[in-house]
């Protein structure tokens, strides 16, 4: 059995350290067979006499691909195979059919039946051409060869989050929060702002909602004003700006939170209505467990939109290397690529098959599902690789998408980088690789300084194979973020980090000056915090209106709101003498002042208003008139 057979990653290769491990040595022969063994166990720290990558999934050596996985050919247009024969060692030969991936992602071959938990999976592919065997990785092979493990899948278990890991959620605090009049279903918790953002041009702040009692997607100004909360009935993370085919669009996961503090939900792609255009979904065997919510990044392949998504899976796995049964329960982490407008997986990759357990610094504890590598966050690079932070090893690795090897590892245990004065981090989050050398990362529980996080900045050097800091940020006063959090480098340069489960947020100038910043009150927080320009939000629903007596005979306060409106600059009030009546206006606009803006108006022979959304020309916005509501 391949589950948990990870002993200790292969040798350096290249450079910046790649490895071989869970995709061993094809050797191609005269006759042009070319062979991926998948004994991970025995990977050594050699490197064989040849070596390629194999562009197939699972990639060969996976050791706990989904019973319902299919078996995908990424470089292949389906003419350019000619039969696929499938042998499970304990399902026998598994019939199926080759089909075209959408989007041009080539070819993929669906079994009849699922594979059988905990089976070896042997696969052999006839090329139509030796150029098949080349584009596939193994040149001039006319034949493929490879093999995977089926995963065995670890009973549920209600334990929670390693002792010598932060939990990822922490329990529900007392609720504070907003209320207001013409929206009473909303309750969004307050948010105290210190300083100014002078720079207007880097637009609003993206936040989601943890721990209140109504978690929900939250949008603010620069000054801190409410701008749009979406109430969930379950958990809402990583609220944040994307780019979908030319147009900008909210996206968040939304879904149920499960011990050991990872998600069973969905990825959603939302527009500038407010209107839900996709929702992703875990497929290839996943559908019924979900999406994670760590991580919801759109990307491209092609010309194509991708999203990445997260899966925690726990599976049966030798954990002797670690203290632990040679049959107890590890969280795998899986990435997904999924084709947006078809909601098909395209790519996929295991962190069983290319991490040991034992590369983990989380600590074990006896009948627990252990998280050794806990992935949380996801970057696509124009170059075919990916960028990605797994918390639990204190490392961010390179990952070559074609053959799911791991190209370099910055921090852990085995860094392909020395590391300077400062450099190292702990627990961390959000790993992001900027031009020139420069990696951002949320450094939760810094080593350098005890007691605080920080915003990272570290530059990497290729050719020196040396990281070096080149900006520490602290928040003042100081924090410690037991999880969570993130950094983002802004177009003017400027720094913005979300500080996770401490509730706060701040900007910096690069020098690290502290501008401004905003928190939460009690133990509200936000997984991740974004500034992003551009957002118009353009809701279908009118303003909310509700009119109260204010006293004397024909005075009223009118409460109005509309929730998501980005545009609204003043408020109209126009009143009528009845319901279906002509109305005329009855008092001077009045600024928008908030989420919810309260007008005084004295009517007595006009009881009957309606409340206009002006924008910042005193143009009627589209949908911007609230129904007719008679005062009382």
């Amino acid at each position: 059995m391949l589950v948990g057979g990870v002993s200790r990653r292969g040798a350096a290769l290249g450079a910046l350290g790649r490895r071989a491990v869970g995709c061993a040595a094809l050797l191609v022969t005269a006759g042009g067979l070319a062979t991926a063994s998948a004994a991970i166990a025995t990977a050594a720290r050699s490197r064989p006499s040849a070596l390629w990558g194999l562009d197939v999934l699972p990639f060969p050596g996976t050791p706990d691909a989904a019973p319902a996985t299919n078996i995908d050919f990424p470089a292949l247009a389906p003419g350019r195979i000619t039969a696929v024969r499938v042998m499970g060692s304990r399902s026998g030969l598994d019939a199926g059919r080759l089909r075209a991936q959408p989007a041009g992602n080539g070819t993929v071959f669906s079994p009849d039946r699922p594979f059988l938990a905990g089976e070896h999976v042997n696969v052999t592919a006839l090329l139509r051409s030796p150029a098949a065997g080349t584009a596939t990785g193994a040149p001039g092979a006319r034949r493929l060869r490879f093999s995977f493990g089926v995963a065995q899948l670890a009973a549920p278990s209600n334990a929670t989050a390693p002792s010598g890991a932060p939990p990822d959620v922490e329990a529900p605090s007392r609720r504070i929060t907003h209320t207001f009049v013409s929206a009473p279903k909303l309750h969004p918790p307050v948010v105290r702002m210190s300083g100014a953002a002078t720079d207007r041009a880097q637009g609003d702040i993206f936040l989601d909602v943890q721990n209140s009692g109504f978690p929900g997607a939250y949008i603010l100004n620069r000054k801190g004003k409410l701008l749009y909360f979406h109430a969930a009935r379950t958990s809402v993370f990583n609220t944040r700006l994307q780019i979908y085919r030319d147009r900008r669009v909210l996206t968040y996961w939304e879904g149920r939170v499960v011990p050991p503090g990872v998600g069973r939900g969905k990825d959603l792609i939302v527009n500038d209505h407010y209107q839900t255009t996709h929702a992703l979904t875990a497929g290839d065997g996943y559908q019924k467990r979900g999406t994670d919510l760590h991580e919801f990044t759109l990307g491209h392949r092609g010309h194509e939109g991708v999203g990445f998504v997260t899966i925690a899976l726990p599976v049966t796995a030798n954990l002797t290397s670690i203290g632990g049964p040679a049959n107890g329960t590890v969280l795998d982490w899986i990435i997904q690529e999924i084709d947006i407008a078809t909601n098909k997986v395209i790519w996929e990759w295991h962190a069983l098959g290319h991490v040991p357990v034992d590369d983990s610094y989380a600590t074990y504890v006896p009948g627990q599902a252990y998280d050794y590598f806990h992935l949380n966050s996801i970057q696509q690079l124009s170059n075919g690789r990916l960028i990605i932070s797994a918390r639990d090893a204190f490392a961010v690795y390179a990952i070559d998408e074609a053959t799911g090897r791991i190209v370099w590892e910055l921090g852990g245990k085995h860094s392909s980088f020395s590391m300077g004065p400062g450099a190292s981090f702990e627990w961390q989050h959000d790993a992001t690789l900027h031009n020139n050398g420069l990696l951002t990362v949320f450094d939760d529980d810094s080593p350098s300084v005890a007691g605080q996080s920080r915003g990272l900045e570290l530059h990497i050097g290729i050719g020196s194979h040396r990281a070096t800091v080149v900006h520490s940020y602290f928040h003042r006063p100081p924090v410690l973020a037991l999880s969570q959090g993130s950094v983002e480098v802004l177009s003017d340069h400027n720094v913005f980090v979300g500080w996770g489960s401490s509730g706060h947020f701040s900007e910096f100038t690069p020098g690290g000056t502290q501008l401004f910043g905003g928190s939460f009150r009690g133990h509200v927080q936000s997984y991740r915090a974004y500034r992003f320009s551009g957002w118009t939000g353009r809701p279908l629903q009118p303003p909310a209106l509700v009119v109260m007596k204010a006293g004397a005979a024909g005075h009223y306060y009118l409460y109005v709101s509309w929730n998501g409106a980005t545009r609204v600059a003043r408020w109209r009030v126009l009143g009528s003498t009845s319901e279906t009546g002509r109305f005329v206006k009855v008092t001077s606009s009045v600024p928008w002042s908030g989420f919810e803006t309260r007008i005084s108006v004295k009517s007595a022979t006009r009881p009957y208003f309606e409340v206009e959304g002006l924008d910042s020309q005193h143009h009627v916005l589209s949908h911007g008139t609230s129904a007719v509501v008679r005062g009382p």
